[in-house]
């Protein structure tokens, strides 16, 4: 793992750097929950892990069981189309204080659900989509991504496959994603194209005109819907790393290749939705946490993968730092340039408050996540097929 090494990098990275000290990873309590009657030596071996993350005060009781059903038709198309491959769906519930109690019942009715839905293993027959729950305090996805690589490690899963909770799936969606990636050898990552639907409010309406002027010329996977190969995560995601679709990001982009996010892809035909955030205080939030991933990514891989990540992804048509951008013509090209230049100052003045903190020896310790805000689905989720 190239993560927080200091080969390669220059005196501006390691400055940076040292300026964000998160410490050293925190592994939380994890408690299983398994379908009745099952134990984890009885889950599957080979295949695909499937993690579902989410928390207790995310949503409501329903809302946990639709979204839990929604992935698992979604799998059912996966199984029609792949029949021999394993698969273990792995719900991460987190929780705040006074909530474990809550957590594990949670998991226990979609671990009934689940068993009721797609029915045990047997020797005989190829293994359905299995079943397995883990409850831990957070807060942190990451944690949670951790804690389900940890324990389906001995599984042999050849990837890991990642949907947000809040992400409604498009028709064969994980089907395509799972089909393409056996035939790359499940070898690096695939994502589905994400369809950010805009909500009423005003920060919500000007990300959505933004991000439209931002697209970087290749795309990246993004965590709301990512499989990934095991050995890319085999090592879990450091405290670092602020976001795990940053982490994948940086962990196979290639600074020597022509295309450096060759072992990155996007399918167009499988697609999913999800809401944009909503409050302006939010938004704001998770631009400067987004911030803060781009400037510590670039800090602490080496100068050549933070040159093609700063030239061909983040800032590609910030001319003269980065080429031009003339896709959409010249109007839309000195736009992206303006939003660009914008998103350059702000990145300049993170990572001048993490030099001075680096020589000041007062690190920054972590970078708050948003609100949240309201559990939004882009459609009602139908419940899962028997």
């Amino acid at each position: 793992m190239r993560a927080g090494t200091h080969d390669g990098r220059t005196r501006l990275q390691r400055a940076v750097a040292r300026g964000f000290d998160p410490g050293p990873e925190v592994r939380p309590p994890v408690t299983s929950v398994l379908p009745p009657g099952e134990r984890p030596d009885s889950l599957p071996t080979g295949g695909l892990g499937v993690l579902l993350p989410t928390y207790v005060s995310r949503c409501g009781e329903e809302e946990h069981a639709a979204t839990a059903a929604h992935v698992r038709e979604a799998l059912a198309e996966v199984r029609a189309a792949h029949p021999d491959l394993p698969l273990t769906l792995w719900v991460g519930m987190q929780y705040g204080p006074g909530e474990y109690e809550e957590a594990v019942r949670r998991l226990r009715g979609l671990a009934g659900a689940a068993r009721k839905g797609t029915g045990p293993a047997t020797p005989t027959a190829p293994p359905a989509v299995a079943f397995a729950g883990l409850a831990l305090p957070g807060p942190g996805k990451l944690r949670t991504v951790n804690a389900a690589v940890r324990a389906g490690r001995d599984r042999g899963y050849a990837g890991w496959l990642w949907i947000d909770d809040d992400v409604e799936l498009g028709p064969r969606c994980l089907s395509r994603l799972v089909t393409r990636f056996l035939a790359r050898g499940c070898t690096g990552a695939v994502g589905a194209r994400l369809v950010a639907l805009p909500r009423s409010t005003p920060s919500s309406q000007v990300m959505d005109r933004v991000s439209g002027c931002t697209v970087p010329p290749g795309a990246c996977p993004v965590a709301g819907c990512m499989l990934v190969e095991t050995a890319v995560v085999a090592g879990g995601i450091p405290p670092r790393r602020l976001a795990d679709d940053g982490f994948v990001l940086f962990e196979l982009l290639d600074p020597a290749a022509g295309d450096p996010l060759h072992d990155l892809e996007v399918l167009p035909d499988a697609y999913c939705r999800t809401y944009r955030v909503g409050g302006a205080r939010d938004t704001l939030r998770r631009l400067r946490r987004s911030l803060y991933s781009h400037v510590t990514c670039m800090a602490d891989y080496p100068r050549a993968t933070a040159v093609r990540y700063f030239r061909d992804v983040l800032f590609h048509g910030l001319w003269p730092l980065a080429p031009w951008d003339a896709r959409r013509g010249p109007a839309r090209g000195a736009l992206r340039w303006a939003v660009k230049a914008v998103h350059f100052g702000w990145l300049c003045a993170v990572a001048s408050g993490l030099v001075v903190r680096g020589l000041t020896h007062r690190p920054l310790r972590s970078v708050a996540w948003g609100d949240e805000g309201a559990f939004r689905r882009p459609a009602t989720v139908r419940p899962a097929r028997a």
